[in-house]
Order: structure tokens, then sequence, then C-alpha cells
């Protein structure tokens, strides 16, 4: 009887314990639910030339997500969902949750800055700082609620192959009405000189590290938002920056459950159009 009550104890441990992975695992689960790896489907990770490509959302943005791995898997390009940072993370630090790798930090003090700026700025710290750790050679970081060009994996192989070695940056996408100067080694590279909008970016490893260490000496208290700090280092050559023009990425706005429609221009060969999600009473 006594050894019976000992085998019924120690299933009961096993049971337990089992228990408690599986919560964890559940655990886990929920809280990086939404942000699965679609690199991690595909041996291929440089379909459009880089490393990795991050497209950092928040986790409410559960629609955003949707339509970018329509977009992307339509492309048959890997990709992977990075957490965001939110307005409410900034407000409320002492309920914040860091993540599997995050870099811990410390919460903000800047007062020039809105709690959704301050965010922005956080979240493209922790896509760089992965970067970092990971060593990527390069990088594509997109927005959550953007328009690609349909035949984008032909256009960037040249791009990426005409790149010089000591490239920082690429902006896939842009919204500045600057005036473009043209380069010697492709048609549609060209040198940024006042650079806007950071929803379509590339990074080089030395890009990379050169932010992050411009970055980590401004936080926690930023006096610019992240597109302002970039457009600050590409003025002066910090960076070596170049655009790709015409753009192959557009930000876009939702105006219906199932259309969209661009926010600052429209692309001539458009992903969405394609998929029959952009609206051509708002083209521009």
């Amino acid at each position: 009887m006594f050894r019976q009550l000992l085998r019924v104890l120690r299933r009961a441990r096993i049971l337990v314990f089992l228990s408690l992975i599986a919560a964890l695992v559940i655990l886990a689960s929920y809280m990086f639910a939404g942000f699965i790896d679609e690199a991690a489907k595909s041996a291929k990770f440089i379909e459009l030339g880089f490393d990795h490509i991050f497209v950092p959302s928040a986790r409410l943005h559960i629609d955003r997500r949707q339509l970018m791995s329509r977009i992307l898997r339509y492309q048959g390009i890997p990709f992977g969902f990075f957490p965001a940072t939110t307005a409410y993370d900034i407000d409320h630090p002492e309920a914040y949750s860091f993540w599997l790798g995050e870099e811990h930090w410390t919460p903000p003090k800047s007062f020039l800055l809105s709690a959704t700026a301050l965010a922005s700025f956080r979240t493209h710290m922790n896509v760089i700082n992965d970067i970092v750790r990971l060593e990527h050679a390069s990088t594509l970081v997109l927005g959550d609620q953007i328009d690609i060009a349909a035949d984008i994996k032909q256009q960037m192989r040249t791009v990426v192959e005409s790149l010089p070695a000591t490239w920082d940056i690429l902006y896939l996408g842009h919204c500045s009405n600057e005036t473009l100067r043209p380069t010697t080694f492709h048609s549609q590279i060209y040198v940024a000189a006042d650079p806007k909008c950071v929803f379509a970016y590339a990074l080089s490893r030395a890009g990379a590290w050169r932010l992050k260490r411009v970055l980590d000496n401004m936080w926690p208290a930023p006096q610019k938002t992240f597109e302002g700090v970039l457009s600050d280092m590409v003025v002066p050559l910090f960076l070596e920056a170049y655009v790709v023009d015409p753009p192959l990425v557009a930000h876009v706005d939702k105006i219906s459950d199932s259309l969209y429609s661009p926010t600052y221009y429209t692309l001539g060969n458009s992903t969405l159009d394609k998929l029959g999600l952009l609206s051509r009473k708002h083209m521009r």
C-alpha cells in the first residue's frame, strides 16, 4: 500500500512538472504570438539580397501583420516580424516585460518627444541591436503598412550587386522631395541628401554599428525622432546613404477592411494592386 502511494506521488510530481513546462510553452507562444519568423521556413534568406528582413509590428496591429504576411508570401520573400515597443510601454515602464534576447533599457526621460515617437525610437534601436548581435552582413527593415513593387526581387538583384562596399544605409522607399544626385554605378541608385521616412531602409553591418553607437549615447533622453537622427547623420556624410528611385516600397493607409490607399505616392507596379487591395480612387 505504501509503495503504491509512493508511485502515485511520483507520477503526480511528474505530471505537475510536465504541466509547468506546458504552461511555460503556452505563455511563451502567447508573448510572441504573431511574431513568426517566416525566414525559418525557407533555407534561402537572401531573396532581396539581404541576410534578413525585419518587420517591426506592435502586438495589437494584427491586421497589419496579416497584410504584410499576404504581400510577402505572395512575393515569396522570407521575413520575420519583430515586436515593436508601444507608447503604452513608454508610459508604463513598470509593466513592461522584456522579450527574450532584448537588451534591457532604461525608461526614457525626454520631454521633447511624444510617447509614440519615443516608442518608435526604441523599436528601431532594438532592431539595430539585434542586427549587431546576430552579426548580419546586411538587413532590410520594413514597416508593417506598406506596398511593394511587384517586380522588387528582379530590380533589387542588380541594385544590391551595384552598391559600393562602403555603403551604410539604403532607402528602398522615401517621402522626401529632395533633388537626387545620381551615381555612376546604377541608374536607380541616388545619393541621399535629406532622406525622409523610415518604412523601408536597409543597413550594412558597418552602418548598423555606427547607428548603434550614436543611438546608445542618445538614450534615454533623445532630442530628435529616429528619422531626424538618421537625417542628421546623412547630411554630414557620417552615414554613406543611398536612395532607390523610383521607390520600390510605398507607405499606405487603410481606408476600409479590404482596401488601402498610397500615403505619398503610388508604385507603378503595385503588389497590393495585383492582390486587389489598392483603392484606385486614391491613387496619387
